[in-house]
């Protein structure tokens, strides 16, 4: 997918409301990605303290994820390389 278009969709899920009224803490989808990430990353929906810093993974399951892959934390954030998104967009 070209940037451009990348960029679009992740501008609009981001504005996505069309959940909103059947989330506890509201929708945030909480991704990063960019067309040349090698790796993608799909998790489920994020825990409390993910919802409210914006940044996925940003926990003890992220530091157990990481320790798995082997990857320190600015490469797992390098969206270049890494991919993050959820199963769901709404969070």
């Amino acid at each position: 997918m070209a940037a451009h278009k990348l960029d679009r969709v992740l501008k609009d899920v981001r504005a996505c409301t069309l959940c909103a009224a059947h989330l506890p803490l509201g929708p945030r989808p909480v991704l990063r990605a960019s067309p040349g990430a090698r790796i993608l990353i799909v998790g489920q929906a994020p825990g409390t303290k993910v919802h409210e810093s914006g940044v996925p993974w940003n926990d003890r399951s992220g530091d157990r994820l990481r320790e798995w892959l082997r990857v320190d934390r600015d490469t797992f954030y390098d969206e270049r390389r890494i991919a993050i998104v959820p199963m769901g967009f709404c969070y």
